[in-house]
């Protein structure tokens, strides 16, 4: 878990931006051969299984469980949206880091924020954005982000407020 002030993390829609403070927290993950292809690298959409570890240990890290909103609240977070951009090979054994924060949040979305390095270079390996909407999980009806949830993003994202959209 680390702080940034104002310093550059990442792009939205290609341009780099600044946040006034956030909370980052980065997640590892070694490599095993059911996660690369038969070219020996990291197969394309386990990157967004990563995102969603990252985001998993974001919000485990800022004392939010989401199997309690699932099970207690009866909602859920279904991904809307999705980009990841390749930029460096990630290989078998090798450990990933997952750099991820909160970019936006409205009472409706929360938007995360992805870097993943190769971990005894840190190399930029890929970086993306994942758009979760909320749920109720009997009806699949829309439904606001659960108060608790809210909060974190108050404290950990407040320069975040507001939806962005590509």
């Amino acid at each position: 878990r680390g702080f940034a002030w104002g310093k550059v993390l990442g792009c939205h829609d290609g341009r780099f931006y600044n946040l006034p403070m956030t909370v980052y927290q980065d997640s590892e993950y070694r490599l095993l051969y059911r996660d690369v292809d038969q070219m020996g690298v990291l197969y394309y959409s386990r990157y967004l299984e990563l995102f969603e570890l990252g985001r998993t240990e974001w919000v485990r890290d800022q004392g939010f469980s989401y199997r309690d909103m699932e099970e207690v609240l009866g909602l859920m977070l279904p991904v809307t949206h999705a980009r990841c951009d390749y930029v460096s090979s990630l290989r078998f054994d090798d450990i990933a880091v997952i750099r991820t924060h909160v970019l936006a949040w409205s009472a409706l979305t929360v938007r995360y924020s992805y870097e993943i390095f190769e971990k005894s270079e840190m190399r930029l390996c890929a970086t993306g954005e994942v758009e979760l909407g909320c749920l109720t999980k009997a009806e699949h009806k829309p439904a606001a982000l659960p108060k608790s949830l809210i909060e974190v993003f108050e404290a950990a994202a407040p320069g975040g407020k507001g939806r962005k959209r590509n």
